[in-house]
C-alpha cells in the first residue's frame, strides 16, 4: 500500500477514535504520538504483508488510555480495555482479539513472531527516539523495523558528525 493511502486512512482512524482517547493534551504520548505510530505501523504492515488497516487502528489505540506521561504502569492493560469497546463500536470486522492482545503487551520490552503485534511494538520501539532513547535493534521484532532504525542511526551519525567523510 502507498503511504498516501495509509496517511490517509490514519487520517481517517484519528477522526473516528480521538475523541475517545484519554490521552489527549498529554506532551510526550498524545495524540501526536498515537498518529506517528499509526502510521508506522501501517507502513511496517504493509512492508510484511499484515493487514494494514489493523495496524494502523491498532497503533492508534496502543497508548488511547493513558492519563500522564509517567512510566505508565497498567496504561497498556487500560488502552486494551478502552481498544475492544472502540473496535467493537467502530471497527468490528478487525480481530480485536489479536489487537487487544498486541495493545496490552507492547510494553512490556519483548519482540514477537506475531506480525501484526510486531507492526505495532516495533513502530512504538522506533518512536522512542523523540524522548532521546536510543533504540534496542534487539529489541525490534522485524528485519524491516532494525534495517529502518540503522538508517536512522546512520543520517544522525553523519548530521553530527558534520557530514564529513574524514577526507580534505
Amino acid at each position: 500500500m502507498k503511504k498516501e493511502e495509509i496517511l490517509l486512512m490514519v487520517k481517517e482512524v484519528e477522526v473516528q477514535l480521538a475523541p475517545s482517547c484519554t490521552c489527549e493534551g498529554l506532551a510526550l504520548h498524545g495524540i501526536s504520538h498515537l498518529r506517528r505510530v499509526s502510521i508506522l505501523s501501517g507502513r511496517l504492515a504493509s512492508a510484511v504483508g499484515e493487514d494494514v488497516e489493523a495496524a494502523v487502528v491498532m497503533g492508534f489505540l496502543h497508548d488511547c488510555a493513558r492519563t500522564d506521561d509517567k512510566a505508565g504502569d497498567g496504561h497498556a492493560h487500560d488502552s486494551s480495555v478502552l481498544a475492544r469497546r472502540l473496535l467493537g463500536r467502530f471497527y468490528p470486522h478487525l480481530d480485536a482479539d489479536r489487537i487487544c492482545h498486541a495493545i496490552a503487551r507492547h510494553a512490556d520490552g519483548e519482540v514477537t513472531d506475531d506480525g501484526l503485534a510486531a507492526c505495532l511494538w516495533d513502530a512504538d520501539r522506533l518512536e522512542l527516539k523523540r524522548i532521546g532513547r536510543e533504540i534496542d535493534l534487539d529489541l525490534l521484532s522485524t528485519e524491516v523495523a532494525r534495517r529502518l532504525a540503522r538508517a536512522r542511526a546512520a543520517r544522525r551519525a553523519v548530521l553530527i558528525g558534520g557530514g564529513h567523510d574524514g577526507k580534505s
